[in-house]
């Protein structure tokens, strides 16, 4: 099961130990380089710190209620986080972020993505459309095993193969059940009587 970020920003914090509700999930800090979500900022009048980050590993479930964590102990300030504070200052954001092909395509922007919320990985990008593009569909969705490179300025994903695409429409037209419309057969003839 795929889960799209904007339905998880801005989702509850709550502790299991109390059952109060502790925060609310902010931005994602994200590793460009395993492409993956390592933590959550975290806002709220109730926090002891100021910018606060609940690490992905710390959520129990992320669900209809919000994202459940044991306790707010699991919500950290940013001090001696040192591995943490290497991939903040990545400065990496998905939204808004270009793609193109590796032909050199501009195929849009990133809008939204997809993550699996058993691990944290960003496994789909919802692209907004370049204007060309905006007439053939509304938004495309690139998979991570097409992505090649990816910079804090663009992601440069694989363009489909043509060779690979031909074939496989040949085998489908070769294998494609004929199909006849029932309205367009034939009709018996039907001899009028006087």
């Amino acid at each position: 099961m795929i889960v799209t970020i904007s339905s998880i920003i801005g989702i509850p914090v709550l502790s299991l130990q109390t059952g109060k509700r502790l925060g609310t999930v902010g931005e994602p800090i994200i590793d460009p380089n395993e492409l993956i979500i390592v933590a959550f900022y975290v806002n709220g009048p109730n926090l002891d710190q100021n910018p606060s980050v609940l690490h992905i590993s710390d959520i129990r479930e992320i669900g209809a209620l919000g994202a459940i964590v044991d306790s707010s102990d699991n919500i950290m300030g940013l001090d001696g986080l040192v591995r943490l504070q290497q991939v903040i200052d990545y400065g990496f954001k998905l939204p808004g972020i270009k793609v193109i092909d590796d032909h050199k395509h501009k195929l849009g922007t990133v809008e939204n993505y997809g993550i699996n919320p058993n691990n944290a990985q960003i496994e789909q990008l919802y692209l907004r459309p370049t204007l060309t593009k905006q007439f053939l569909t509304a938004t495309l969705t690139i998979h991570r095993n097409q992505i090649i490179e990816i910079d804090n300025k663009k992601i440069v994903v694989k363009s489909p193969d043509i060779k690979v695409v031909e074939k496989v429409q040949k085998t489908v037209s070769e294998n494609a059940i004929p199909f006849e419309n029932p309205f367009r057969a034939p009709q018996p003839e039907t001899k009028l009587t006087e």
